[in-house]
């Protein structure tokens, strides 16, 4: 694989996705799915609007350090991952009326976050916020829909910044529907569900850690052999209720999940593995307010916020909400994922070769953590799978079997 992105926002990105996630998804008996990259790219467009102690604050809050590179950073990140078949980037900004934009402000975004730029009447919240929800939907193949409630928006509201991320990626190899059968998967010790398993024996990467506190990690990438820029890297306890230590291990260290997760990528070996994994589907939805104060950004939802450096006559603005909604769905084929994170912003209120051994066993029949990388480096989704609450099993679903087999073909 080809060099990672190596710039102060993906490192930052990586870096915040230790506290995003440790904040929103851990010790959590729900599925989740977050894009911390997501969140990372808009509050990083906001940033830019921020000038004094709030733009302190932001940059803090993102985890990043000054950088007079800081805007072509951002353009870089976007810039390479755009490049990419499977993952799609698109930033748009809303404003009101009566905002007349900074020509700074205005040309950073368009020119460095690919923002488009549209105006809408927010006193009109039934139309304003079609017309938001519309794009969201465009921007990520129908996964993510009405983000924005119309109820969230008022004659004060003045901007809303959106990020929207949508990946779609096939197995480099590929599990065969025919293969998927109903098996166990169990939500703690003994308790357990059937749920359609997929199974494939193949070549992977893998990497072990033993013992009643380790893990197996198996990479599956995606993408034809010759150009694999993503892969999914599943995080599998030893233990099946081994889930809340694992994350304990990776997110509440001095050591940052992201130096501990290329340090495994890098200890990784290829063996023949015989995998079972779990069909599934997560939507999550976050309130992202009470995040971003913990994360050392209470100024910026505050009356002392200083937004001046957005609009022209320096309006006196505050961000009101922050709020992503993200979305996955693991199949034979391969894996869609979509996020879309809004920050409404309003006026102020108050490789060895060896002789071949048997193929090794990596069976995900119980909760495990996943991430979505870019070139094993730059992390774009993290996702916990720990229920299959409403999920049926082929033998609960009313299809004979052979269209059992046509409809894992999503």
């Amino acid at each position: 694989m080809s060099e990672a992105l190596n710039t102060a926002v993906s490192a930052a990105n990586n870096d915040f996705t230790k506290d995003v996630y440790w904040d929103l998804a851990a010790n959590k008996a729900e599925n989740a799915i977050i894009s911390p990259l997501s969140l990372h790219v808009v509050l990083g467009l906001a940033s830019f609007g921020a000038a004094g102690s709030t733009a302190e604050a932001m940059m803090k809050g993102l985890r990043i350090k000054h950088s007079e590179t800081l805007l072509k950073d951002y353009k870089g990140i976007i810039d390479q991952l755009s490049k990419s078949p499977e993952l799609k980037i698109a930033n748009k900004i809303y404003f009101a009326q009566d905002v007349k934009l900074n020509p700074t402000y205005q040309t950073q975004a368009v020119e460095n976050f690919y923002s488009d730029l549209d105006k809408a009447d927010f006193s009109q919240a039934q139309v304003a916020a079609k017309q938001i929800n519309d794009w969201v939907s465009n921007h990520t193949n129908d996964k993510i829909k009405n983000l924005i409630d119309p109820s969230s928006l008022t004659p004060d509201t003045k901007l809303v910044l959106i990020n929207a991320i949508h990946f779609k990626g096939k197995w480099a190899t590929p599990f065969k529907p025919e293969s998927t059968k109903d098996g166990a998967f169990f939500l703690d010790e003994t308790n357990s569900v059937q749920v359609p398993m997929m199974h494939i024996k193949e070549s992977f990467y893998m990497y072990e850690e033993t013992g009643d506190d380790g893990f197996k990690m198996l990479e599956l990438p995606y993408g034809s052999k010759e150009e694999q820029r993503f892969s999914m890297h599943i995080f599998l306890p030893n233990k099946r209720a081994g889930l809340a230590a694992l994350e304990k291990k990776f997110f509440q260290t001095n050591e940052s999940f992201a130096e501990k997760f290329g340090n495994i990528v890098k200890s990784t070996y290829s063996s023949e593995v015989d995998v079972t994994l779990p069909k599934f589907k997560i939507e999550s939805t976050w309130e992202m307010n009470d995040l971003c104060k913990h994360l050392g950004m209470e100024v910026a939802f505050s009356n002392n916020a200083d937004f001046s450096l957005m609009t022209e006559n320096k309006m006196p603005l505050q961000i009101s909400k922050v709020v992503q909604k993200a979305f996955i769905e693991v199949n034979e084929e391969g894996t869609e994922a979509a996020a879309a994170t809004v920050c409404r912003i309003r006026l102020k209120r108050s490789l060895v070769h060896y002789e071949k051994p048997p193929p090794l066993q990596f069976k995900a029949d119980h909760p495990y953590l996943l991430v979505i990388s870019y070139k094993r480096s730059n992390l774009v989704f993290v996702a916990t799978v720990n229920s299959f609450s409403g999920q049926k099993s082929f033998a609960e679903q009313d299809i004979s079997p052979a269209e059992k087999v046509q409809k894992t073909e999503l």
